[in-house]
């Protein structure tokens, strides 16, 4: 019986000759993610990114359709976009409320973390700092997926459980941040990411994480700058607009890449489109135990593979941390087992996980209005790094290319 002759009565499905029908859905895909966790009351990400996905010039409250997985597997940035039918002074305005909107989100992220120790912002930063120092590979267990040692916090010195070591900062799939209201979860993904650059870069500039000059408009583009040459982000969304590219390049100072080959550019690629001055950063850092930070919340599954694959020496392994959804989740929920490419089934054995909690009461979070959208933007992300000693048995997964199944291939034109 044709689709089109379905119906469906009081929640009961039937066809046109008023015959009671059966419908058995199937849904066997080993690439979907089901979280063991209780689902969000807040919209979904899918439902929140309604509006994305085709450029449109200016980016601004536009209805466009959801193209789903297709934009992270798309390797071309459209630099020809539709011209905006904006005005000069309304772009100028809407670029002033996003920018003031993510400043005003970095500040509560940051008061949040000095108020409370159980903050989503404090977890977080003490997690990334227990990880890149050189203990996790000395004493972590491959496999262990705990919450981060960060409520012991009180017997160490506070201001370093909050160091972190890192080298720099690989953000994929935040999206676009222009399209949507204030304090949206784009926007306090992309929040986030520069919350942590300048917590990474403030113990080699010597500059106070809660300084309130740092956000004053006559400093804020040094301020930005400064944490970049230290820290550099390297930055990919094929899907961003003109206004994003302005903002993320002239206000915030952050690297936008031209392709990521589907997630496959190595971070060395990275570097050399960053220029020289990159290069003379890490080779001058003297910061041999520095870690590269993959900041990917909700990012699909095949793109995790993919940037699995173009690091997969152990070397670059053991310094890289991801920042994304839970691989071991994916080991639990995945079907298909035999795929060459899934590097993320084959990395199990050596993968430490620590779960940054969301939920709870009297986190502070809840304070403020920016942070209103904390659960969408990072529900059920972990901080996830390699123990390079378990490694010796496991070899590289087979490389992936989005025509290897007819799915992918649909999503590739």
């Amino acid at each position: 019986m044709p689709l089109c002759q379905l119906g469906c009565a009081a929640g009961r499905p039937y066809f046109a000759d008023n015959t009671p029908a059966i419908i058995i859905i199937i849904m066997a895909d080993e690439w979907t993610f089901v979280s063991h966790k209780k689902r969000s009351s807040k919209p979904s990400r899918h439902r929140r990114q309604a509006g994305k996905g085709n450029n449109c010039g200016d980016g601004h409250h536009a209805a466009q359709r959801d193209d789903g997985m297709k934009r992270f597997f798309d390797n071309r940035i459209n630099t020809n976009p539709p011209k905006s039918h904006h005005s000069e002074a309304d772009t100028t305005k809407d670029r002033e409320r996003i920018k003031d909107s993510i400043l005003e989100s970095i500040r509560a992220l940051e008061n949040v973390r000095v108020s409370s120790e159980t903050s989503f912002s404090y977890r977080l930063i003490a997690a990334l700092s227990e990880v890149t120092s050189s203990s996790i590979n000395d004493e972590g267990d491959a496999g262990d997926n705990t919450e981060a040692k960060y409520d012991k916090a009180n017997d160490d010195d506070k201001d370093e459980s909050q160091n972190l070591n890192l080298l720099e900062i690989v953000a994929y799939g935040v999206g676009n941040f222009a399209t949507a209201s204030s304090f949206s979860a784009p926007m306090l993904q992309l929040a986030c990411v520069l919350f942590l650059r300048r917590h990474a870069a403030s113990s080699v500039i010597k500059d106070s994480s809660d300084d309130e000059n740092a956000f004053n408009d006559n400093d804020i583009q040094n301020t930005f700058k400064r944490e970049q040459d230290q820290v550099p982000i390297y930055y990919y969304e094929p899907c961003i607009l003109p206004l994003e590219r302005d903002l993320l390049e002239n206000v915030f100072h952050v690297s936008v890449l031209e392709n990521n080959e589907f997630g496959k550019l190595h971070v060395q690629s990275m570097r050399q489109q960053d220029g020289e001055k990159a290069s003379r950063m890490v080779e001058s850092s003297g910061k041999s135990l520095s870690k590269t930070l993959f900041y990917m919340p909700h990012c699909p599954m095949r793109l995790y593979c993919n940037v699995l694959w173009s690091h997969w020496e152990w070397e670059t392994l053991a310094s890289t941390i991801v920042y994304g959804n839970s691989f071991h989740s994916y080991d639990e929920r995945t079907v298909g087992r035999t795929d060459p490419t899934n590097g993320i089934l084959r990395i199990i054995p050596c993968t430490n996980e620590i779960s940054i909690q969301l939920r709870g009461n009297k986190r502070g979070d809840e304070l403020y209005d920016a942070l209103n959208h904390l659960e969408t933007a990072f529900n059920d992300c972990n901080i996830i790094s390699f123990t390079v000693d378990n490694a010796s048995d496991l070899t590289r997964p087979d490389e992936y290319f989005a025509s290897q199944d007819s799915e992918n291939r649909e999503l590739s034109k």
